[in-house]
């Protein structure tokens, strides 16, 4: 019963409500009288919930030349009603959502009035603003996007629409990735544990999409410089947990062109994916 009462309750009826409902369901034809007692609920609040049953088309009104007597419909229609109430009330949130959000867009000024962008700009915990901001750096590249990157989680070896677009006007992508295989890999959907094969496979991938590679045994610092512009740093530590990792963003070209030297230098050291295939016989 009480298990019940709260299932109820998860749907939207109140405490009382739910139990006058359940003894509607359990008795049949029952006076208010009757189903105070049976429910536990003062009778005045049955009165009031009855009511509100009746005219919500959860049970009939009966009337007698004595008294009102009241009888649960089927629960098939009621469980219908509801059904379309939850779905009317969810399709009317999400307008409201829509045009709220289309209005308040507008509205959203991330930069200190007449400032522009920040300088820098610092992203805290593990969520997907993160992820949109990388693409929205993407999106806006032009020429160049250089990635010093250590694969982690779970990688899908298909390529995005904006990458595709990068790639379609003209744009260079050259990757320094570290010979790691500490991921899982997308594979007829489903996530398998990544073999020296699958990341070759993987990186083969990449490659014929329009990204050069090339390999280091261990990448300093996950980051990506679009343009010689902006420089957009993973700061990953091991020992502390995704949701507290910080992300940072600098627009800066004379940052941005030292790291550009220094990325260079990373890649005249780092190895083919050919010569990573011979020397582990792949």
């Amino acid at each position: 019963m009480t298990e019940l009462v709260k299932k109820l309750e998860n749907i939207g009826f109140t405490t009382y409500e739910s139990k006058v409902f359940i003894a509607l369901m359990k008795g049949y034809n029952l006076t208010a009288a009757e189903v105070a007692e049976r429910s536990g609920v003062p009778r005045t609040s049955v009165y009031e919930i009855l009511k509100s049953f009746a005219e919500k088309g959860y049970c009939n009104e009966i009337e007698t030349p004595t008294k009102l007597r009241y009888e649960i419909i089927d629960p098939q229609i009621i469980e219908g009603k509801l059904e379309n109430e939850f779905n009317n009330r969810h399709k009317k949130q999400l307008t409201e959502l829509k045009t709220s959000f289309e209005q308040m867009k507008p509205m959203f000024n991330p930069f200190i009035d007449g400032l522009g962008e920040p300088d820098v700009q610092v992203l805290r915990g593990f969520n997907k603003f993160r992820v949109v901001k990388f693409i929205e750096l993407l999106q806006k590249a032009e020429k160049e996007v250089l990635i010093m990157n250590r694969l982690e989680g779970h990688i899908s070896p298909e390529l995005d629409d904006t990458a595709k677009s990068f790639y379609k006007k003209g744009g260079v992508v050259k990757s320094l990735y570290e010979s790691s295989t500490n991921f899982k890999f997308e594979k007829d959907n489903k996530w398998y544990d990544v073999t020296k094969k699958d990341f070759v496979n993987l990186l083969e991938g990449f490659s014929a999409q329009g990204e050069q590679i090339k390999l280091l045994d261990k990448v300093p610092i996950n980051m990506t410089i679009f343009d010689r512009k902006i420089v957009f740093f993973s700061l990953v530590d091991y020992t502390t947990p995704k949701n507290n990792r910080t992300d940072l963003i600098v627009r800066n070209p004379e940052y941005a062109d030292f790291l550009c030297e220094m990325f260079d230098v990373y890649w005249k050291r780092a190895e083919t994916l050919d010569s990573y295939k011979s020397k582990n016989n792949l």
